[in-house]
Parts: C-alpha cells; structure tokens; sequence
C-alpha cells in the first residue's frame, strides 16, 4: 500500500516531464538522418565541454593567464625567441657563477686521497662559519636569524650534537628521543588549546607540516566524500608551500582576493567553495604583510560546508600563543574556534630552536590518520610513516625540547613582548613618513609598506637604497608591490634606528631616484613576461646555487 502510495504520483510526474521533452527532441531531430543525429549530440556535448571550461578559465585563472600559459611553450620555440633566451640565460648564469663563487673557502669538489686532520678541519670550519656570521650579526636583516645570542646557539649546539646520529624511525633504540618527539608536539598542541583528541606530529618545517595537512584534507575528502579532484581554496596572500602542495598531490589550488587590510575576502572565498573543496586556509599571521586572516568568521563557513579548515602559523607560531598574556590580545585563532582541523607551527623561528623543526597539528586522530603512509605488503616488512620523510635526524627533535623547556612560557611571553612591541613601533614610525603607506596589518612580526601614488619612486628603490646607506636587508613581495621586515629577537632592539633609516632613505631616493631602480627594474620587468621565461630565470638560479666551484668564476 505504502509502495503505491508514493511510487504512483512519482510515475506521473516523471510521465509529465517527459511528454514534453519526448515531443519537443522528435519534432528536432524530424527527417534527420541517424548520422546528423549523432552529429547533433557530438557538437552540442562538445559546446558544453568548451563552454565549462571557458567559465572555469575565467572564474579561477583569468583568460589572459590561461592563454599565455597556454601559448609560452610555442613561442620558445621560435628561433628568434629561443636564440634571444639561450643568449640571456648564459649572461644571467655566468653572473650568478661569479656570484656565487665569490667567496669560497678552500674549494673542493673531489673527496681528497687523504683524510684531513681534526684541527685542520675545525680550523677551516671556524673560517666559513665567521664568514656566514658577519651578513647577520649586526641585526639588520629580515627574518632568517631569529635569536642571534651565541650563548642560547652552544647550548641548543649542545643538545643537538648529543641525538645528532640517531633517528627517531627507530623508538625503540631511542626511546627517549621518542619521548621528547612526542613531548613537543603535546606542548605545542597545549599553546594552541588543543581539545583531548587533538594530536600531531614533528615535521622538518613549515612546508612540510603544510604539504602533511593538504595530504590529510585530501585523502579525508576522498574516502568520507568520494572526491576525486579536490580543491583548497587559499588568500593569495597565503605562503608558497599551499601551491607546492598543490603541485605534488594534484590538488586544484583556488586564490581569493585579499581586502583592503591584505587579509582573507569571505565573499570571494564563499564563491570560490564547491563540492571538491576540501579545505579552505588561513593564515596568523601571513609572511608578506603580517595580517591574521579572519579565522572565526572562516570556522563557521568549514563547519557549514563540512570542510577542513587549516591555519597556518608557521611564522607566527611562537608569538601568537603569547601576545594577550605579553599585553597585545588577538581574536581567537586556534583550536578554540569551531571549524578549525588543522594547524602548522614552526619552534625553529620564534621558538629559537635549530632549523629543521616543525609541528603539525590536527583537531582529532581520524584527521591525522590520512598523513599517514602504509606499506603493509613491502618485502622489506611492515613499512609507515607518518610524514614525507622517513630516517630524520634527532638533533633537532631534542634541541627543540630543550629550548622549549629553556624558555618556559614567561620566556616567550617575554620575547613575544619585545618582538611585537618592536614591530608596533616600527609601525607607527613609518605612518609618519609622508611619502609611505603601510600594507597590510602590522598585528605581529611584520611590517610592510609601500609608497603613496605620486611619490615618484617605488619601494624597491628605498630598499636599495636603505641597504646602501644602512646596511639592512628587506624582504621584495609583489602583487601588491611592497616591501617588509620581518622583526626578530636580534633586529627588535634596532626598531627606533630602523625608522630614522628609512626616513634617511626616503630624502636620498626622492633626490635622485634614478641611482636606485635595480630591484625596481627586475620586477617590473617581471610583470610584464608569462610566468613560463620567468621560471626560466629562476630554474638558472637555482642551477647556479647547486654548483660547485674549484676556483673563483669570472665576472661576465
């Protein structure tokens, strides 16, 4: 009775809407010949493919992108266009060489028939590390070095030279290495409210504690959801590591627009979001202009859209936690906001431990289990991991407990205090320069700017000149152009000097700002060239980096 019930109105209806429709295709396709038929269909399928793609082209790479990566590998085919690049890219690589082996110490490049001695290597050591100490030692850099005591650098030497040659894929030879790993990943899932499922693991750093959380969202929306060809969606403001996660596991990475302060657009991030999407990011704060992304507000369109949510506080990591108790409150950003899966913090930057720590952190253990990799049918024996890598050293691991356990919270708070009182200074001091503007939000480590429209010279040119004239190295973003530094616990105590330097800069560029358009000039030639000759360039320079030298190269 009940099938009769609902199967009979269901019939009827499907019956209505095929009535017309069955009329409507044999009045069309009247007299018609089998093979025009088929025609027809193939062309209107056809049209429908074409026309999706253009609407995908258009919402989410632009028609001038996708025509100018579409077309980059014929024109480097030209002869012209090739010959014109072959003869650029030998200048720019004979350059780079002279650069590069400028200031080598004793060149090797074959293993010697001898041993060396002990001293004669710690001697020749001693020479290289002054030589990598002296770009950095005066503080006037951005990023990169974030503690710079040499004190602090023998002790964590110390702890990490004594677990150096052991390997945390072997607990059970190193069961306290296994416990110190695990230690600091509960400690840091603690400073970020972690609830009682919230788990993680110690990764080699910030990329690859991104790459682990896109692989998990990924997998997780593939077995919980049957999706095949995911998509994240990200600010365009947001680190690298989110598009080279893209590129290795073929997710589809969707960039929203920032606003006004640099930060996350909601409404483009919302249309952005379809049925693939498996996860969108934020970022508290992002490298190129130290804006914290609305997270609250992107929790609660995670939880509607049941989609992960990961915030990325690789930068920030150990600043953030500690900025209400050092006296600079911050809206809610960590696990406490519903809707948030995921986590990345890095102890080896504000956490002043060794290069080569990082954690990532996940909401509950179903989520991280999807970062795992199994091997259960290998000839060598039951095999997984639970990140990219599998052998990894344990000095960082031990060195990372000892100086999270060195510092304490009073510690950080006291540092996190320095470092964003530093940057809020350095903030106000530059709105006080008529011819900048800042750019973004300076809500953490990061302060950058711009010059106002009509100041008749570009920000590269007060960094090329601030380097002149002061010695301080800055950091080039673009789209927007501008400039940043990165604050550290070695270049905070330089914040006032900072201000005066720029302001020095401002007067010499606006006298002459011909003498410095160097940085000016490459990324304004930048923007006019297809990202494929642009990769170019940059694949010669990495080429260069790799190499090794017997001997000083010439100068071009």
């Amino acid at each position: 009775h009940l099938e009769r019930i609902f199967t009979i109105p269901h019939a009827a209806m499907i019956y209505a809407i095929e009535r017309p429709f069955k009329h409507a295709l044999n009045t069309l396709f009247y007299g018609r010949e089998p093979y025009q038929v088929l025609r027809s269909v193939f062309i209107f399928l056809l049209a429908t493919k074409l026309l999706g793609r253009l609407q995908y082209v258009l919402r989410y790479e632009g028609l001038r992108s996708y025509l100018l990566r579409l077309l980059t590998p014929y024109l480097k085919m030209l002869p012209m266009v090739r010959a014109k690049l072959d003869k650029e890219m030998q200048k720019t690589m004979t350059e780079l060489r002279a650069k590069f082996s400028q200031d080598l110490t004793s060149p090797c490049t074959a293993l010697p028939s001898k041993g060396m001695e002990k001293e004669e290597l710690l001697k020749l050591m001693d020479q290289r590390k002054e030589q990598d100490t002296k770009n950095w030692i005066n503080g006037k850099i951005t990023g990169a070095v974030y503690h710079g005591g040499q004190e602090h650098y023998d002790f964590v030497g110390q702890v990490f030279s004594r677990w150096a040659f052991c390997n945390p894929l072997h607990p059970d030879l190193h069961p306290a290495l296994r416990q110190m790993d695990s230690e600091v990943v509960q400690m840091v899932i603690n400073m970020y409210h972690g609830g009682p499922d919230a788990c993680g693991s110690f990764t080699t750093g910030g990329t690859e504690s991104i790459l682990m959380a896109m692989k998990a969202h990924r997998d997780w929306g593939e077995e919980t959801k049957g999706i095949t060809e995911p998509n994240i969606v990200i600010c365009t403001t947001a680190h690298a590591a989110f598009d080279k996660a893209g590129k290795y596991f073929k997710i589809q990475v969707r960039k929203a627009r920032p606003d006004g302060d640099m930060a996350m657009d909601l409404k483009h991030m919302k249309q952005l979001i379809d049925r693939n999407t498996v996860a969108i990011v934020g970022s508290c704060c992002q490298y190129c202009h130290g804006t914290i992304d609305p997270i609250q507000e992107m929790g609660k369109i995670a939880l509607k859209k049941n989609i992960g949510l990961h915030v990325d506080c690789c930068l920030g990591g150990f600043l953030v936690p500690f900025m209400e108790k050092a006296g600079y409150p911050l809206p809610p950003f960590d696990f406490r906001v519903p809707g948030v899966t995921s986590i990345s913090c890095d102890p080896h930057k504000y956490g002043f431990a060794p290069k080569g720590s990082s954690v990532v952190m996940f909401s509950n253990k179903e989520l991280r289990r999807y970062m795992y990799c199994y091997l259960t049918d290998w000839s060598g024996g039951i095999y997984a991991t639970p990140t990219m890598v599998g052998s990894r050293p344990g000095g960082p691991v031990a060195a990372t407990w000892a100086a999270m356990r060195r510092f304490g919270e009073d510690g950080y708070v006291q540092t996190t205090r320095e470092i964003v009182g530093a940057t809020r200074t350095i903030a106000e001091g530059l709105k006080q320069i008529d011819d900048l503007r800042l750019v973004g939000r300076p809500e953490v480590c990061v302060v950058a700017f711009d010059t106002k429209k009509g100041a008749g010279f570009s920000c590269y040119a007060v960094a090329d000149c601030l380097k002149q004239l002061s010695g301080w190295e800055l950091a080039t973003c673009q789209n927007p152009p501008s400039v940043h530094l990165a604050l550290t616990l070695l270049t905070a105590k330089h914040a006032e000097s900072f201000v005066k330097d720029v302001k020095a800069a401002v007067a010499r560029v606006k006298e002459s700002p011909k003498l410095y358009n160097s940085t000016a000039g490459v990324y304004g030639m930048a923007a006019t060239l297809p990202q494929g000759f642009i990769e170019d360039a940059v694949g010669a320079y990495i080429d260069a980096m790799s190499e090794a030298h017997e001997s000083a190269a010439p100068a071009a």
